[in-house]
């Protein structure tokens, strides 16, 4: 009961910023139905060309954590080492990776990853269309091993479309501490992707 009753003021207290209050200013968005949901089909390169918003990672790490954005760690809560490392064990540059949308129906879409040619991988997301947006469906988890261990990690995402460009929204209120140290990551972001073809 105890857990239970903290788990509900961690969903109260430490929620994601509203995915309404976040976006890219200036931009043409196009209002998608759910019976248009293929308009969002397509390849797309993983590394953003535009971002705003504001991420905080603590402790800090040197890092600009709106850069580190891609279309994988924003639409999942972990991603394979293979989005990142190859099977020889050398990173993969930011311009080898593409990741192609294939909506199967207006609730859910195969998402995947493309190193150059290859196909790596295929996940599934789920969803709802909602103002004009494809909504995933809230993902969050928590570990209450207390006093040891303990963290939670709330995610919110939808997608659009502008033209020849992904849209993604991105909310995220993450910590975890374990017996000495901590980390943690909030904010909101929103992020650009170009298509490279359609489907």
């Amino acid at each position: 009961m105890k857990y239970l009753l903290l788990i509900g003021i961690i969903l109260i207290l430490f929620g994601c910023t509203p995915l309404s209050k976040v976006g890219i200013e200036n931009y043409d968005i196009e209002h998608i139905e759910k019976s248009d949901f293929s308009l969002l089909n397509g390849i797309y390169e993983n590394q953003h060309d535009t971002v705003s918003g504001k991420l905080k990672h603590s402790p800090g790490n040197g890092f600009d954590e709106l850069e580190r954005l891609s279309i994988l760690n924003q639409l999942f809560l972990s991603v394979p080492e293979l989005s990142w490392r190859d099977s020889l064990g050398t990173i993969i540059e930011p311009n080898e990776k593409f990741i192609q949308i294939e909506f199967i129906d207006s609730k859910k879409a195969y998402v995947s990853f493309y190193h150059n040619h290859d196909l790596i991988f295929t996940k599934k997301i789920r969803g709802k269309f909602k103002n004009g947006y494809f909504y995933l469906r809230p993902k969050g988890f928590i570990i209450p091993l207390i006093p040891l261990i303990f963290g939670y990690n709330f995610q919110r995402t939808r997608i659009g479309k502008s033209g020849d460009f992904l849209l993604i929204d991105y909310t995220v209120n993450r910590w975890a501490f374990a017996l000495v140290a901590g980390s943690s990551d909030k904010g909101y972001a929103s992020s650009r992707y170009k298509v490279i073809k359609r489907k």
